[in-house]
C-alpha cells in the first residue's frame, strides 16, 4: 500500500504540484484518506516517501547507465548530469520551487540524492583524464559548476524568467560542460 500511495502521490504532484491533497490521492487509488494515514502521518511523510523513492530511482539510473556499452564515458557523464528519472520529469521547476519553500527537509534529501549521482560523474571525469579520453581539467572547477548551476536552477527564477524549461536549461549546461572537456 504504501508504494502505491508513493505512486499516487507522484502523478498529482505531477499534475497539481504541492496544491494536491490528500483526498486527490485517496480518490486516485479509490481508497479513504483516513487509509493513507495509517501508512503515512502527513502530507510531508508522504512527500519524504517520494524523496527516498526519488532516490532509489536515481540510484537505479545510474547503474544502468554504468552498465550500458553503448556509452562512451563522455556519453556516461552526459546521462548522469541530466539524470532524472522519467516519471519526474514533469514535475517542472514551479514544483521544485514550491518544495524548497514548503517542505525544505524534503527539498534537502532530494538534494542529497543528486548530489550522490554527481560522485560518479566526478569518477568518470577521472577516468576520462587518466585513458586521455577527455582533456585534463581541474574536476573540482567542473563539478563547482555543475553543482553551482543546478542549485541556481533550483532555488532562483532564472529559467522561468528566460523563458525556459528545466529540461532546456540542464541540456545547454550539459553541452557546455561536455564541450569544454572534450579532448
Amino acid at each position: 500500500m504504501r508504494e502505491k500511495i508513493i505512486d499516487a502521490a507522484i502523478e498529482e504532484f505531477t499534475k497539481n504540484g504541492l496544491k494536491f491533497t490528500m483526498n486527490d490521492v485517496a480518490r486516485s487509488l479509490g481508497i479513504s484518506k483516513k487509509t493513507i494515514y495509517t501508512v503515512f502521518e502527513s502530507k510531508q511523510a508522504v512527500m519524504m516517501g517520494i524523496a527516498d523513492r526519488y532516490s532509489a530511482d536515481l540510484q537505479l539510473m545510474k547503474e544502468e547507465v554504468e552498465a550500458d556499452t553503448n556509452l562512451d564515458i563522455l556519453g556516461k557523464i552526459g546521462m548522469l548530469l541530466g539524470g532524472i528519472p522519467s516519471k519526474y520529469q514533469n514535475i517542472g521547476l514551479q514544483g521544485m520551487y514550491n518544495l524548497a519553500e514548503k517542505y525544505p527537509k524534503v527539498y534537502k534529501r532530494l538534494m542529497e540524492s543528486v548530489n550522490e549521482g554527481w560522485k560518479l560523474v566526478r569518477t568518470y571525469l577521472e577516468k576520462g583524464i587518466r585513458e586521455n579520453e577527455i582533456r585534463p581539467v581541474s574536476i573540482p572547477i567542473v563539478m563547482a559548476m555543475v553543482e553551482g548551476t543546478v542549485r541556481k536552477f533550483m532555488d532562483s527564477r532564472i529559467l522561468v524568467d528566460s523563458g525556459l524549461t528545466y529540461e532546456e536549461g540542464k541540456e545547454e549546461m550539459i553541452q557546455v560542460i561536455i564541450n569544454g572537456i572534450r579532448k
